[in-house]
């Protein structure tokens, strides 16, 4: 009997924890989901009827996972920011001129997203929409910039150290500068999709940066 109670015990705890995982699984796939209804639509501008199709749950297992819209919402924007799809393509680095081209790869793939897409980041489409007004979104957008920033850095690093940027030049302005431009193209591509007019400032926002280029 003390055998049979054990083995059901062991057999609970493995289903148990299947179901955690199946859960924990779900979870993040529906966060993914929803990450893109905010991303498009923004946090206003996304109803519940599009989240709950998107994700693909009911509104009881909705409120039972996440609670609130907003929790979704700073989730999505963790997941955003977590997944480093601001800046993925920039691991694999080339080996000639590595930094200008790097960073030349990404103002071209932004442009091409602002375009094509009409898709800015969504730390950028937060902190427009909400103005610094919500705290709990500042912080995570925050952290998202400076990760951006940090990325760019190291790039620049490896580049004043290999000799394509000189050594007096201030990295961490640098870094600033090309994050600015980053946001900037951003919203001036939004309001005016030009794309001849977006690779000129992305053009010249490098061209401060690498004058040998």
């Amino acid at each position: 009997m003390l055998f049979i109670d054990l083995f059901r015990t062991k057999r609970n705890r493995k289903a148990n924890a299947k179901f955690m995982r199946t859960r924990e699984f779900d979870t993040r796939q529906s966060i993914a989901s929803a990450m893109e209804v905010f991303w498009r639509k923004g946090y206003k501008g996304a109803s519940m009827t599009e989240l709950l199709a998107a994700m693909g749950i009911g509104k009881g297992s909705f409120y039972a996972a996440f609670g609130s819209k907003h929790e979704l919402y700073l989730q999505a924007l963790r997941h955003f920011r977590d997944t480093g799809m601001l800046f993925k393509h920039l691991k694999a680095l080339p080996e000639a001129n590595f930094a200008y081209e790097s960073l030349r790869k990404l103002f071209d793939q932004l442009i091409e997203r602002t375009i094509n897409e009409q898709k800015t980041c969504m730390l950028g489409k937060a902190v427009l929409e909400f103005r610094g007004q919500d705290p709990q979104v500042a912080e995570i957008v925050n952290m998202g910039i400076s990760q951006l920033e940090n990325v760019i850095l190291e790039i620049l690093s490896k580049a004043q150290a290999t000799g394509e940027i000189s050594k007096g030049r201030d990295l961490q302005v640098l870094s600033s500068y090309l994050t600015a431009a980053f946001y900037g193209i951003q919203v001036l591509g939004v309001a005016k999709p030009c794309r001849e007019n977006l690779e000129q400032v992305g053009a010249i926002a490098l061209s401060i940066v690498f004058p040998n280029q």
